[in-house]
């Protein structure tokens, strides 16, 4: 019975879902109870109280539509798929398996794609670049970990002396001395109107190639100029490395000259020590010019272009260095210039610096536009008319080496300024080169004699160098005095090598000799018959003033069975001014034969995709790259890493 002291009637109707209701005390009424809280805070349950069940009951939002037993909002990203939901293992098909908002992770190759065979090698490695093994030549890495090219670099040391009675160069060992090779400076394979190789070479009359002048890439090659008086001149290129020859009758090797028995001399009656016409380092042979155009000046440019001045044409011809094809023909003549190149070096901004050696005077081309400049005769000449050799210094300031007066000349093109440096006792000019430290070194062939009012002759032939400061022509030293005297006899060239050791060119002895120039301390060598080389015949110009250069080789193993499918290799480097970085390949089924296998040209920019030109590279095991970092002459490259890429075709 209700208690009449509180409600008349019992409260609670019993029903759950509208909560429990209770008597108020004052009034003596029942008042409603709060209605169930069925929330069971779960998002993906839509909550309510079910009075035919008299309870809290919770329904399932969305539907399991492939049957994996969860729903969209329980996470599954993709309900149309059974494999797809939260904890799912991930498969390598660009989609997300197990819903974590990532596709493919920790089942993607290397190559961040899906196929299982396809491998990257990246350099640097944990422990840097390797440069201190023999792949690295000219490079080092900087504070950043970047490789970089090497102050003081070993580059390819090699002296190539043109022999000109008999159309032969020689390359030596610039280290030992000894002879590696002599070739033929004419290919005559139909593809050019050279005289027959090894034609006795005559001045006064048609005969002979006339080997002179030669200049050396970044390679190490050699580029020959062949005068041809009154005949048609030409250019030839022999390769510095055997990597870099071709085996032109496919027989699997590389036939070239060698000192078959080790004993420093290049002997033609040992069989397979000359090889002629069938040398396979020879590369090529082209024609400049017409007739008679007498190629005599030759340099190569930092893009590795070759120029060729012709000196009785008053043209220079550019060539490609790859096939000896004719990229530029610009004319020197006409009333403005009327210039015969005999001499040239290419600066580290890219300008072409002629000679000529009747007058002195200079001339520049821009080796980027072909733009000629206008003639420049050194100041205060006039008793010495008439130059030889020509050099760049580290300023980029033209020598020549005074051939009527015992002089040598600067020009400074940035102040449009001449500089005369009196050599008392030097004798007659020939050769000039600069080194790297600061010094500019002359050659003598012959003493010279001076007949009064001005008028000279040329005296005995004299081996002699003098040198002296290139800022001020200050500290001069003169090697092979008459108290004092150098081997050798009738010194027309010289260079320098890798060690900064001077080399002297000997015409009359037909002899090279070697000079420490802080000793004094000399050797002496054989060379060809009548060596007539004063250019930059070691590189070393070429190397430390116009384009200094380094490279960087490592050989990659592919797939251990089956073809392997080379894709690209990627680097990416910063490159200011005109500095480069360029890349050549070549692979092999041995790592053994990766010596002998051709490389591909080379490729100029990243990516570069090895299945197209300069490719494609051939599917095989093995893959040998080559980094090449080129300076401008005033900045250099630096390479922050590489990536090499390639496919196991499973």
């Amino acid at each position: 019975m209700p208690n009449p002291l509180f409600c008349p009637q019992e409260c609670n109707d019993g029903v759950f879902c509208n909560g429990l209701e209770y008597c108020e005390e004052s009034s003596r009424s029942c008042q409603p109870g709060l209605p169930a809280l069925c929330d069971d805070e779960d998002e993906c349950t839509a909550d309510s109280c079910d009075p035919s069940f008299d309870a809290c009951v919770a329904i399932e939002i969305g539907t399991d539509v492939d049957g994996d037993g969860l729903t969209e909002c329980r996470g599954d990203c993709d309900d149309t798929r059974s494999d797809v939901y939260p904890e799912s293992s991930e498969v390598c098909d660009r989609v997300d398996q197990d819903c974590d908002g990532e596709i493919d992770e920790g089942v993607l190759s290397p190559c961040n794609d899906c196929r299982p065979g396809c491998n990257r090698v990246v350099l640097p490695s944990d422990e840097g670049w390797p440069v201190d093994g023999a792949g690295a030549i000219g490079v080092r890495t900087d504070s950043m970990g970047r490789l970089v090219l090497n102050a003081t670099r070993e580059d390819s040391n090699y002296a190539w002396i043109a022999n000109t009675r008999f159309g032969t160069v020689t390359k030596i060992d610039a280290r030992t001395g000894n002879q590696l090779g002599e070739y033929a400076t004419a290919l005559n394979d139909g593809t050019n109107n050279a005289h027959p190789a090894e034609d006795e070479c005559f001045t006064e009359r048609v005969g002979g190639n006339c080997p002179s002048r030669t200049a050396v890439d970044a390679r190490g090659a050699v580029y020959i100029g062949n005068r041809a008086f009154f005949w048609q001149g030409t250019v030839t290129k022999v390769a510095g490395e055997r990597d870099d020859c071709v085996d032109r009758d496919g027989d699997g090797a590389i036939e070239t000259s060698v000192d078959l028995n080790g004993n420093g001399v290049i002997e033609r009656f040992v069989p397979g020590a000359y090889l002629g016409q069938d040398d396979e380092c020879i590369l090529w042979t082209r024609n400049v010019g017409g007739e008679d155009g007498v190629p005599r000046a030759i340099a190569v440019a930092a893009d590795g272009s070759v120029w060729v001045g012709l000196h009785n044409a008053r043209r220079v011809i550019k060539l490609d260095p790859t096939d000896g094809s004719e990229l530029a023909n610009i004319s020197v003549g006409g009333s403005r210039r009327n210039f015969n190149p005999y001499g040239a070096a290419v600066d580290g901004r890219g300008r072409l610096w002629l000679t000529e050696a009747a007058s002195g005077r200079i001339l520049s081309i821009d080796t980027a536009t072909g733009a000629v400049g206008l003639p420049r005769s050194p100041d205060g000449s006039r008793d010495c008319i008439g130059s030889y050799g020509i050099a760049i210094d580290g300023r980029d300031r033209v020598w020549l080496a005074g051939f009527q007066c015992p002089a040598a000349f600067r020009y400074d093109a940035d102040g449009d300024g001449w500089f005369r440096v009196r050599l008392p006792d030097s004798g007659v000019g020939r050769g000039i080169v600069a080194d790297n430290r600061g010094y500019v070194y002359m050659a003598a062939s012959h003493t010279h004699l001076s007949t009064g009012f001005g008028g000279w002759s040329i005296g005995d032939p004299v081996t002699r160098i003098t040198r002296f400061r290139a800022d001020d022509g200050g500290d001069m030293r003169v090697y092979g005095t008459p108290s004092d005297p150098l081997p050798g006899l009738g010194t027309v060239g010289v260079g320098l090598d890798a060690d900064n050791q001077v080399w002297l060119v000997n015409q009359v002895s037909a002899t090279a000799v070697r000079l420490n120039p802080e000793t004094g301390a000399t050797r002496e060598f054989p060379v060809g018959n009548q060596p007539y080389t004063y250019s930059d015949f070691t590189g070393y110009v070429f190397r430390t003033f116009t384009a200094p250069n380094g490279t960087f080789r490592q050989v990659v193993e592919g797939c251990a069975t089956g073809l392997t499918e080379w894709e690209y290799v990627n680097w990416r480097a910063d490159t200011p001014g005109d500095s480069r970085v360029e890349l050549r390949v070549r692979t092999a089924d041995d790592a053994g034969e990766l010596a002998t296998a051709a490389w591909t040209e080379p490729f100029t920019a990243a990516p570069a995709d090895l299945t197209v030109a300069p490719g494609p590279v051939e599917p095989r095991q093995f893959l040998e790259f080559e980094l090449e970092l080129i300076a401008d002459g005033v900045q250099t490259p630096r390479v922050t890493d590489l990536t090499i890429q390639y496919n196991c075709p499973i």
